[in-house]
């Protein structure tokens, strides 16, 4: 038990201490270069230091958070009704394949100006951009976790004459489930994607308005901090993620032998 904490500690401190040496090659090079453009990492984190307590930014971090909660909720929630659905029968799979696979071929990117046309330049669009690029990968995972659902229990529920509704989330949603988690935390990152794409049209707030507003200005150390802000918010939510993973799926990890990651 020592030595597994031991050996996660040491991960733990590999990941910093590769994070620090990255930091310090961006140091050196900036310095190296010499340019406006490019400015050295120190001057970056002073920027962060300086600028991400304040309310003005911690505003635009709530306004983002806000939207991209309410995306990933909404897509989240569409990608899985369907996934089941899909997945349980397949006559509506057969019959709503056609158009999955034809929306999810498009960027999402794709569809901002459509969303702009139709609903704004405010939260209604930002908000359906995030849901449209977190629905896919969440439904198509959903569908494959259904789908590998063995026969002998499809089986078994027909002989019982289970119905529909019990058998979705009674036995497909629980065995789909592993699933449908990996496709939820794919679709946290595109999410976060989406949201700063959406962010940077229009008028408003958000993480995004802030990137694009320093920019315009040539405040240039402010726009790697603000870059900087969003990988860091996209890491911790990918952790937040993980410990929530490992709780839900903490049955899954015992019955295959694995300890949670």
């Amino acid at each position: 038990m020592r030595a597994a904490s031991l050996a996660r500690a040491g991960r733990s401190l590999l990941g910093v201490a590769v994070f620090g040496a990255a930091l310090g090659l961006w140091e050196a090079w900036a310095r190296s270069k010499g340019s406006f453009l490019i400015p050295p990492a120190s001057t970056v984190v002073d920027a962060a230091w300086e600028g991400w307590p304040t309310t003005d930014f911690l505003t635009m971090v709530w306004a983002s958070l806000k939207r991209l909660a309410a995306g990933y909720v909404i897509g989240a929630g569409i990608g899985i009704a369907l996934g089941l659905l899909m997945g349980a029968s397949r006559g509506t799979r057969r019959t709503l394949e056609p158009f999955v696979e034809f929306a999810r071929a498009m960027p999402a990117i794709a569809i901002v100006p459509a969303a702009i046309v139709l609903l704004g330049l405010g939260d209604a669009m930002r908000i359906t951009v995030i849901s449209f690029g977190v629905c896919f990968p969440v439904l198509i995972n959903t569908v494959e976790g259904v789908r590998a659902v063995s026969p002998e229990a499809r089986d078994s529920a027909s002989m019982l004459r289970v119905g529909a509704a019990e058998r979705i989330f009674r036995i497909y949603l629980p065995a789909a489930l592993p699933s449908i988690v990996a496709g939820l935390r794919v679709a946290l990152s595109i999410g976060l994607v989406m949201l700063v794409i959406s962010e940077f049209v229009g008028e408003g707030d958000g993480l995004g308005r802030y990137i694009l507003f320093q920019q315009s200005q040539f405040n240039v150390p402010e726009v790697y901090s603000g870059i900087l802000f969003l990988g860091l918010l996209g890491y911790v939510l990918n952790q937040l993620f993980l410990i929530a993973e490992r709780r839900v799926l903490s049955w899954h990890y015992g019955a295959i032998g694995e300890s949670a990651r």
